[in-house]
């Protein structure tokens, strides 16, 4: 009876060191007679095989989302990409937009004042302050001169704003 106590021990210690291959060999090479003890090494054997299924899903999910892992990497490179392609866009056409007011500025300061001034008084504040920075002073002055009302005010307050930032 000393020898079964001591297999018993013995295969529950393989188990618990988690050495399944331990206690099958165990259960081959060893008539276990008493049925507690054959209760007992199968239910051992049953909880090894569900931590061995447990552990191939975890392994399982793992891969899944190291995969998850690189899509999701992969699409934040490619938003990167994007966001970069769209800053540089936004360089160029802000580059434009400054060559275009350029050259509105020089037809602008060709133009006589009287009638520069009438027409700024349709254009938005922001492009009229644009155009006046980009004219000689004196032509912008002039311009300005002839302006009259709130337009006018607006026009030289967001100009002077301009030159100071």
């Amino acid at each position: 009876m000393n020898l079964r106590i001591f297999i018993f021990a013995f295969s529950a210690t393989l188990v618990l060191a988690g050495s399944a291959a331990g206690v099958f060999a165990l259960d081959d090479a060893a008539n276990i007679e008493s049925v507690e003890e054959r209760r007992l090494l199968a239910e051992l054997k049953q909880h090894r095989h569900r931590l061995d299924e447990k552990e191939r899903e975890l392994q399982n999910r793992e891969l899944e989302l190291n995969i998850l892992q690189g899509e999701v990497d992969k699409k934040l490179d490619q938003l990167q990409h994007l966001r970069e392609e769209v800053e540089e866009m936004l360089v160029q056409k802000d580059e434009q937009e400054l060559e275009r007011v350029n050259q509105l500025s020089k037809m602008y300061n060709r133009m006589e004042p009287t009638q520069a001034a009438e027409i700024m008084l349709d254009l938005d504040t922001q492009l009229a302050v644009g155009i006046l920075g980009g004219m000689k002073a004196r032509s912008a002055g002039t311009v300005l001169e002839n302006m009259q009302g709130d337009k006018a005010a607006r026009i030289s307050t967001a100009y002077s704003t301009l030159k100071k930032n």
